[in-house]
């Protein structure tokens, strides 16, 4: 007993480091720093009609075109002769969701007086939960299609635009690509799409119409490469703060471009799942790279794939300056002396420099020489705004005693924006190995002429010598850098053994000896999926999270994670880093968490697996807290669960009906074995909790449980009490009511719903056992004491003993219980979906839980009988060995496919239930052929006879075969039969509140 409790306390260990985990999960993120886009006229959509045929079909959606001001009337009268944009809403999503994008669009086309401009539908997707329940993913995509059709009509033959620029939300995005699938469908008719904050792999899967749609539309793309020479595709992952689509789920290789908000330039910005659609410093960055994506002589969408792709390069990784794609076009030559114009030259001296000028009167040339050790020369300027600044070339001409060159090799575009507080900044790093390997003598740094005050800082350095293993030795913490060397200006932490998600690390920056205003500029480059992020150190000290999205790739030299440091020349700088031990487990828990959900199932299979097990062989059920920690040891599914594993995925080849394995991303120990295991000891704790829980609740709130439902049931009986307290108690009775009842919601409404009804039902059926319960308790002291009266006058009257009464049916039922509480909680999106959809139609159709209620609704009509559970049936041990085999195969096949746990479930509640009305068939036969067992000698007192029955066979299977021989031997004679009856008159076992056993016992001597 104390080992069991032992382990309970130990796996409740895990479950603190787990909610501290999730807690750190949903609160500790940055602030939303996003500003909101804001309409500059009143916004209106105007929506735009369809055929009566498509209205009748699909008359829960709709088209909707927007328009703002004084352009209302124009797009009320249909008279379009933009650039068409259709933007998709996601799970729960709006057509008014388009505002920011059309809105900011429109305010462009104004204020830069563009010729062109563009127009934005919107879909209404009857803003259903189809990230959730994928029944209506293949209708609302087929309306899409329609929806294209009639926008492309809505345009004049003179101004009919050759494609369709597509921006899907969440699930729109998924959508959007489902279009290419359809019969009929025109690929060239989309050339750009964009997603945001799409999954484009499930995180769960609670239906198998969401599962097929996914697989299909994915299958599709992976055996379509030539639909990338065509279309340019941009993801947009929203990052930490997004807590509904985690950012690895926004990685496609679909897309041209994966990207995370806080590494797109001039956002910088993590934003959460609804933020990513208003965020005005992402939804500028995305109008502007549509704008530049038009050919200003067809004023349509750029047929060019490979310019459209630079566009989104330029503007989502690597832009450099402009705010335009095309000024931003660096010529290769560029002339710097011009004798005409007043020039500067000034040779850099030593390896650090910094220049500063409050007034620039003149052209200034600032030359760096290559003839240097160094290797790599950095640059941070403030309040620079020219376009081409940084050079290469062959110093050969002296003017004025200044070495000059004439004409040079455009450098520019190696440079980004940087960061700001609130002068603007540009860094770059120059290679300049390669330049001399070239044939170039120097580097040059132009500065026009300028009002503003303009600073340029320069650094001279070996990159090996500023670049800094960031390795840690299993310490918790080490100083990377003690000190910089003064004027240094860039450093950088290769971080290798940063490789999966659940290491998290934290950069502590703290500056002394200022002789400037302390900034310093970090970016976090993750190579191998567009992650990362840059932050500014404004102050003395500062914090640098760093974390991965995904894990590195396996096999593929995709190169390390790096940490980059531009910092502030006039500071000292200390630099420590430190491993964070909380958010590497809310790592695990954004992408394993719900996990959690099917280990809980594990458990409980595993716990049924032993009581059926436990009733055969020792006739009795014990209850989930004392079967569990026998039966639910990790070690032995999780061994059990390996070796499956690699069988199956040896097979999968082979045979094509083996399901997908849900662990299949994972590699090595940690991911397939530690967190697991740790996963699975959160699991079991939790369900020792909840079902700990379900007990004190059904003892102390039973009443007030029974009071809600017969408050809810006098709503149908004209508010009589008594007539709903009738209705519940022959409920209990004759449960086959409740079982038709629960049949017809299914056929007539929605699977889900009767579940959820059986459930309620299942809970009154356990507060109704316990209460039956607690009766044998408190009805003993006054059977007792009405024997002891009637003792007094007839001393053959004896005082029944007390016996605990059995719990078998309640232990047995309160492990089904949660068991169906799983498959409820997976059917309530259906449940959710079903009443949004109700005014349109009472019945969900498609309706993925149907064939499980059906399943389910005939077994509780069943095994909520009185007279189960039954035990030592024959076949026990077989069906528990299923049952375990199946909790193997819920952790192999069901952690993310959370329909196929519904199935499993289901599947062995059926079995329990086939076997508990089949078995005592088998059972009985057995016992027959069995030599009959020895009984005791039967007295002449029908008092003494029936006492000894309540003692040696109560809780048996072989009551009623003895009762029988007993009856033989009683059948010598009259007389023993009136002495029965009249000492059954007198003993305190005939009363009605006797047990039910001794009932039936008296009733058959």
């Amino acid at each position: 007993m104390g080992l069991r409790i032992g382990f309970v306390l130990f796996t409740g260990v895990f479950l603190l480091f787990f909610s501290a985990g999730l807690y750190n999960f949903l609160t500790d993120y940055e602030e939303n720093r996003c500003n909101m886009t804001y309409m500059y006229m009143y916004p209106q959509l105007i929506r735009i009609s369809l055929p009566v045929n498509v209205t009748a079909a699909y008359k829960k959606y709709g088209l909707y075109a927007y328009s703002e001001g004084k352009f209302i009337e124009k797009t009320r009268e249909m008279k379009f002769t933009g650039i068409p944009v259709l933007f998709i809403p996601g799970n729960r999503g709006s057509p008014k969701q388009v505002r920011s994008l059309a809105s900011v669009s429109l305010r462009k086309s104004l204020a830069t007086r563009s010729p062109f401009h563009f127009d934005y539908f919107a879909i209404d997707l009857n803003e259903d939960l189809n990230a959730l329940f994928g029944g209506f993913l293949e209708e609302q995509t087929k309306f899409v299609k329609i929806c294209m059709s009639r926008i492309l009509s809505l345009y004049r033959e003179e101004s009919q635009p050759s494609s369709i620029v597509l921006i899907g939300h969440s699930i729109g995005g998924v959508i959007a690509k489902g279009l290419f699938l359809e019969p009929g469908f025109d690929p060239s008719l989309v050339k750009i799409i964009i997603t945001l904050a799409t999954p484009h792999m499930p995180a769960i899967l609670p239906d198998l119409y969401l599962a097929q749609y996914y697989e299909k539309v994915n299958n599709y793309w992976d055996n379509s490469p030539h639909l990338k020479e065509k279309i340019n595709f941009l993801s947009i992952g929203g990052g930490p703060r997004d807590l509904l689509v985690r950012t690895n789920l926004t990685v496609t290789p679909h897309a041209d471009i994966s990207v995370v908000t806080s590494l797109i330039p001039e956002v910088w910005l993590s934003v959460d799942h609804l933020c990513i659609l208003w965020c005005r410093e992402l939804i500028i960055v995305i109008v502007r790279s549509l704008f530049d994506s038009v050919d200003l002589k067809t004023k349509q969408i750029t047929d060019d794939v490979a310019l459209r792709k630079d566009i989104f390069e330029y503007h989502f990784l690597e832009r450099s300056g402009s705010k335009r794609f095309h000024s931003a076009r660096y010529p290769s030559e560029v002339i710097l002396y011009n004798n005409k114009m007043q020039h500067s030259w000034i040779p850099m001296v030593g390896s650090h420099m910094t220049w500063f000028e409050k007034y620039v009167d003149k052209t200034t040339h600032i030359t760096v020489s290559l003839a240097t050790a160094a290797d790599t020369l950095a640059v941070l300027t403030e309040n620079h705004e020219n376009r081409d600044w940084i050079f290469a070339c062959v110093v050969d001409t002296t003017v004025n005693r200044m070495r000059i060159c004439k004409t040079a090799t455009n450098l520019s575009g190696k440079a980004k924006i940087s960061l700001t507080s609130k002068k603007k900044r540009k860094s770059a790093l120059i290679d300049l190995s390669h330049l001399r390997m070239t044939g170039y003598s120097h580097v040059v740094i132009r500065t026009l002429p300028n009002s503003e005050e303009v600073k340029i800082s320069l650094d001279l350095f070996k990159k090996r010598a500023r670049t800094i293993e960031g390795s840690m030795d299993y310490l918790p913490s080490t100083v990377v850098l003690e000190e910089n060397s003064w004027g240094a200006l860039y450093y950088a932490v290769e971080m290798s053994s940063l490789q999966k998600i659940w290491q998290t690390y934290v950069f502590s920056i703290s500056s002394k000896n200022c002789t400037s205003p302390d900034l310093a500029e970090v970016y976090v480059n993750v190579p191998w999926n567009h992650e990362g992020s840059k932050l500014l150190i404004n102050g003395s000290s500062g914090l640098v999270p760093v974390f991965l999205h995904s894990s590195k790739p396996v096999g593929k030299d995709v190169g390390n994670v790096k940490v980059e440091f531009f910092l502030n020349h006039q500071c000292a700088y200390r630099i420590k880093l430190s491993r964070t031990f909380l958010p590497g487990i809310s790592a695990v828990i954004s992408k394993q968490g719900i996990s959690v959900f099917t280990y809980v199932s594990v458990c409980l299979l595993l716990t049924l697996a032993y009581q059926i097990k436990s009733m055969k062989e020792n006739l009795s059920c014990p209850l989930l807290h004392t079967a569990m920690p026998l039966a639910g040891k990790p070690y032995i599914v999780m061994q059990a669960s390996a070796i499956t594993t690699a069988i199956a995925q040896h097979f999968a080849n082979y045979i094509p009906f083996i399901p997908s394995i849900d662990t299949r991303n994972n590699s090595g120990m940690i991911e397939m074995l530690v967190i697991p295991v740790a996963l699975y000891l959160v699991a079991f704790c939790l369900t020792y909790i909840v079902g700990l829980g379900l007990i004190v609740g059904i003892v102390f709130q039973g009443q007030a449980y029974n009071g809600i439902i017969l408050k809810f049931l006098s709503k149908f009986f004209f508010g009589l009490a008594w007539l709903s307290e009738y209705a519940l108690s022959g409920a209990i009775k004759v449960p086959l009511v409740v079982s038709a009842f629960m049949m017809t919601v299914a056929y007539t409404a929605c699977g889900g719903l009767a579940v959820c009804i059986g459930l309620g039902f299942y809970c009154f059926k356990m507060i109704t056992l316990y209460e039956d319960f607690w009766e044998e308790i408190v009805y003993w002291p006054l059977r007792a004491l009405k024997a002891k009266l009637k003792q007094r006058k007839d001393k053959s009257v004896e005082i029944p003993t007390f016996q605990i009464p059995s719990i078998d049916d309640i232990s047995f039922h309160l492990t089904l219980l949660m068991l169906w509480t799983q498959v409820a909680i997976i059917n309530v999106p259906s449940v959710l979906v079903w009443a949004k959809n109700y005014r349109y139609s009472s019945k969900l159709d498609p309706d993925p839980g149907y064939i499980n209620c059906v399943i389910l609704t005939i077994c509780a009509g069943v095994l909520w009988q009185s007279e189960f559970p039954r035990t030592g049936l024959a076949g026990s041990k077989t069906v528990s060995h299923f049952v375990f085999t199946s909790a193997v195969l819920v952790m192999i096949f069901a952690q993310t496919s959370l329909y196929r746990l519904s199935t499993i479930i289901t599947v062995n509640i059926a079995l329990v239930t086939l076997h508990q009305i089949i078995a005592p068939w088998f059972t009985k036969e057995i016992n027959e052929e069995d030599e009959p067992p020895e009984l005791v000698g039967v007295p002449e007192e029908g008092v003494e006879l029936k006492s000894q029955l309540a003692e040696i066979f109560q809780g048996t299977d072989l009551a009623t075969s003895l009762v029988s021989e007993i009856k033989e031997s009683k059948e010598d004679g009259q007389k023993n039969e009136d002495t029965g009856e009249k000492d059954g008159e007198i003993t305190p076992s005939s009363d009605t509140s006797t047990s039910s056993f001794e009932q039936i016992s008296e009733k058959e001597v």
